[in-house]
Parts: C-alpha cells; sequence; structure tokens
C-alpha cells in the first residue's frame, strides 16, 4: 500500500508539470517564432527494501521502483512554424534552418523571432531592445531611407548595402536552453554559419504550437491526474483501515 501511495504521487507530479509547460506552450500560440515544448517521463529511481524483526539484522527483500517522475531536461521541439506575411519591412522570417543572432548582456544567445524593430540610435533590435547582429556588429540603419533585405540576409537602405544578417545554427540543437523573451543560449558551444536558409521580408514565423494537439493533451493530462488522484485516495483510505483492524486485534 505504501508503494501505491509513492507511485499515485509519483502520477500526480508528472502530470502537474505537463499541465504546466502546456500551458505555457498555449500562452505562447501567438508569440513569433515560439518552440513549444514537450515532457517526458522516465523511471522513477529505485530503493532497496529490507525487512526487520525484533533484534534480528535486517535482510533485504529487493530493490522497489516509486513509479515514474519527469525527465531531468526540457525538450524543445525545433519543428517550423508557418510563415505569416505582415507587410512590416522590418519583420522578417528565416524560412529553413538556423536562427538571428542578438547582442545580451550576458553575450550571445539565438532567437526565430523576426518582429524587430529600431531603437532611438537607429539600430535593429529585438522587441526587447537587445541590438540584432550582423557581420558587422550591430546593425545600424540610416533615418528615412527604404530598407530592403534579400533571400540571403543583405540588408540595404535605398539600393545600398548596410550589412548582413548572421544566421547560424548547432550540430545538435540540443544544447540549445531558454533564457526568456523568447531567446536561446548554448554555453561553451559556438555555432555554425549557415546557408540553407532563405530570408522573408515582411513575414513572421509563428508558434510551431498546434493548438488542437495542445488542448487534446491537456485534456489527456487532467484525466489522468484525476485517475492518479483516486488510485492515491484509494490507497488511503485501504491503509487506514489496515491500520485501524491491526490496532483492533
Amino acid at each position: 500500500m505504501i508503494r501505491g501511495i509513492y507511485t499515485a504521487t509519483s502520477a500526480l507530479n508528472l502530470q502537474e508539470l505537463k499541465q504546466e509547460v502546456w500551458a505555457n506552450n498555449i500562452a505562447n500560440l501567438d508569440t513569433p517564432g515560439f518552440k513549444k515544448e514537450l515532457t517526458w517521463a522516465e523511471a522513477a529511481r529505485e530503493a532497496n527494501l529490507f525487512r526487520f524483526l525484533g533484534s534480528q539484522n535486517p535482510y533485504s527483500l529487493g530493490r522497489m521502483t516509486a513509479g515514474v517522475q519527469p525527465g531531468t531536461e526540457k525538450l524543445t521541439d525545433f519543428s517550423p512554424g508557418r510563415l505569416e506575411e505582415t507587410g512590416n519591412y522590418l519583420d522578417l522570417a528565416i524560412e529553413g534552418e538556423g536562427f538571428f543572432v542578438v547582442s545580451t548582456p550576458s553575450g550571445e544567445a539565438y532567437t526565430r523571432a523576426g518582429n524587430f524593430q529600431l531603437d532611438e540610435e537607429g539600430r535593429l533590435v529585438t522587441v526587447s531592445g537587445y541590438p540584432v547582429v550582423g557581420e558587422g556588429g550591430e546593425i545600424i540603419l540610416p533615418a528615412g531611407g527604404s530598407v530592403s533585405v534579400d533571400e540571403e540576409g543583405n540588408i540595404s537602405v535605398d539600393g545600398e548595402e548596410v550589412d548582413r544578417l548572421r544566421i547560424v545554427d548547432f550540430l545538435n540543437r540540443a544544447v540549445l536552453r531558454k533564457s526568456g523573451e523568447n531567446l536561446f543560449v548554448a554555453e561553451g558551444v559556438i555555432p555554425q554559419e549557415t546557408t540553407n536558409f532563405e530570408l522573408r521580408q515582411g513575414f513572421l514565423e509563428k508558434s510551431n504550437l498546434d493548438p488542437v494537439e495542445a488542448m487534446v493533451t491537456m485534456m489527456e493530462a487532467l484525466r489522468e491526474y484525476e485517475i492518479a488522484q483516486r488510485i492515491l485516495v484509494s490507497q488511503d483510505e485501504a491503509l487506514q483501515k489496515a491500520v485501524n483492524s491491526i490496532a483492533q486485534l
């Protein structure tokens, strides 16, 4: 019965985490370039069981697992989202592989969100104010000019080339970690310049979340949580009866 309580509790913890992850995914349904997170489960750590009889030395009954536990690392689904035309000349979308590079106080960060804007200094920045990085460093656009970005990321103002966007990728995207503000970081890993992409000016990449899939997953997690909750109550009632019966004897 004690084992049943542990197993049911571990199932509750897992489904609670799944609800949190998918609720956050749904909250970012309209966030440009957002990549949904996934949950996974693994067997909980095994524990040794012993039997104690009076003053005798305990002897082993074997090992047992306490059910399941959430995976130790979150998984990010990097599949592309659909492109939506906005008509805004500062909106850029990567069709294919790669990430935009931005400069933050903590170092380089990477994003698929191309909803950029200009700050007071004429720098191309993210919505959080972080400068977008080109091959020449921070990208500064002359005021009042007509901005054009071609498929290779070359930026021109009134027909004169200003800079070229850095588009990078990683051999193993599992090294990327979300750092907030729709950014990824890769500590200790140097990204590779990539050419397997096409830039789309006046477009934004939408979130790769399927809202129907998200709602179905959350409903399944809720049902599984309710089942685990009923099992936990049942195990607790059985344990209570056993304790009371032993006391009467």
